[in-house]
């Protein structure tokens, strides 16, 4: 395998394009009719327009009115329909709003919200909802196309048990939700749709099938994203393509599709805890550190798993089982992918980046490890159907009780010092050691 190039992937949606292209003369949205959103319809509900709702109404577009008639006491909206009626540069606090429908465009707007619950509430159009601190969405749900983002700095903004419903399979035409600052999404299913965290994101117990999360640090004032994903179903391609984090970290999740990374920029560590399932792409652009331990990455028949090496400093797979892919190489190896780093031409190499690369305890039917600069190799208590570790220039190379059942190619690769233990003896493999143009020198 020759190192891949990088190329900046523009992402197939962005808010900020999508809400360059909304005419709010032209917008035809779908309303929603009931909280199970399985389906969106055109059809009225019995809710009254908000402008019916008398005090109620006065309190929210005037908040000081509200303040001077009964002080900070709790307001409950419930039963409403938002629509036709703009509520800009207001500072919403303490405000229930209950089994409510929200259509249209940029008519919601309120400068800040401060302990606010929207219940069994239903949006369909854009929104904004300002710069939050306790903002609590439970049981709401979002229609095909619907944008809605808390602002920038915002923190404790929670969707809890919502729904977000996708329509198109274009990603330009997926909705968005989440925030410029902070977010945490707790039992959630999504399809199809946008879910944004941009100065920190948590998904957690959610099931989402084809999502992209792909934090900038452009919306949220410079400041990249800390994500956690844990006990969740990610279904069909899950994307974080070209993010910007200060560390990810996915645990005790199901992958039936793919976690694509490929080209997020991380700041300090990834780590793949106890993942059951599909196809890991790691691509990162770079990243302190990328660990894999306790797990079963199985692929899809084709890929399996892939690092760029030359863009992370320590990689370490500890404790997992690895399927088998379909062989692209010429060296039939490219199941299990960590290559880059040295560059196109070993004569030539690149700056070293990558310190450490560990794999212990682990079964990987194909290893392919070639074009990589690394000051440590050390592979323990490993089974290979067979490996390549062609192309590379390595430091110090442990072998400790690694078992190499097929061919190990370590063509044209340069190694300052050979370790060797455990009863590993890569002279006893014979024809099946390919060392061409290697400086290997081994015992006799």
């Amino acid at each position: 395998m020759r190192e891949k190039n990088l190329p900046e992937l523009a992402l197939m949606h962005r808010r900020r394009a999508f809400l360059a292209k909304v005419a709010i003369s032209g917008l035809a949205l779908p309303f929603l009719t009931g909280c199970d959103m399985t389906s969106t319809t055109t059809t009225t509900t019995t809710n009254k327009n908000i402008r019916d709702f008398g005090k109620i109404f006065d309190y929210l577009k005037d908040p000081e009115l509200r303040k001077k008639e009964v002080g900070n006491a709790k307001l409950t909206v419930e039963g409403a329909v938002f629509s036709g009626e703009k509520f800009e540069d207001v500072e919403w606090h303490d405000i229930h709003f209950k089994n409510c429908d929200f259509v249209g465009a940029y008519e919601l707007k309120p400068k800040s919200s401060t302990n606010v619950l929207y219940e069994d509430c239903r949006f369909s159009g854009v929104f904004g909802y300002g710069k939050a601190l306790a903002l609590h969405f439970l049981r709401c749900a979002w229609a095909p196309e619907s944008n809605a983002y808390a602002g920038e700095g915002s923190r404790g903004v929670l969707f809890e048990s919502c729904k977000f419903v996708g329509g198109s399979t274009d990603p330009n035409h997926w909705g968005a939700v989440g925030s410029d600052g902070e977010a945490e999404f707790v039992k959630c299913t999504a399809n199809m749709f946008n879910l944004d965290g941009h100065s920190k994101l948590v998904i957690r117990g959610c099931e989402l099938d084809n999502v992209i999360c792909s934090p900038s640090a452009r919306e949220s004032g410079g400041v990249s994203s800390e994500m956690l994903i844990e006990t969740s179903t990610l279904r069909g391609r899950f994307r974080m393509t070209n993010a910007d984090l200060v560390s990810l970290t996915v645990r005790d999740t199901l992958i039936e599709g793919s976690l694509d990374m490929n080209n997020a920029k991380v700041k300090g560590d990834v780590l793949i805890e106890r993942v059951q399932g599909g196809v890991i792409r790691g691509y990162v652009k770079h990243a302190n550190s990328f660990t894999v331990r306790n797990s079963k990455i199985m692929g899809d028949g084709q890929d399996v798993f892939e690092a760029y090496a030359g863009g992370i400093k320590t990689i370490e797979i500890d404790g997992t089982v690895f399927g088998s892919g379909t062989a692209k190489g010429g060296n039939s190896t490219d199941g299990v992918t960590i290559g880059g780093g040295i560059g196109n031409d070993p004569a030539k190499p690149k700056p070293r980046v990558t310190e450490r690369l560990t794999i212990r305890n682990s079964t990987i039917p194909q290893l392919n490890v070639d074009h990589i600069q690394a000051a440590e190799v050390h592979i323990e208590n490993c089974d290979f159907a067979e490996a390549n570790l062609s192309n590379s220039l390595l430091g110090v190379l442990r072998l400790d009780n690694a078992r190499f059942a097929g061919a190990l190619d370590m063509s044209n690769t340069r190694v300052r010092d050979l370790k060797q233990s455990g009863g590993t003896d890569l002279a006893k493999l014979g024809s099946r050691l390919k060392a061409d143009g290697s400086n290997l020198k081994l015992p006799q």
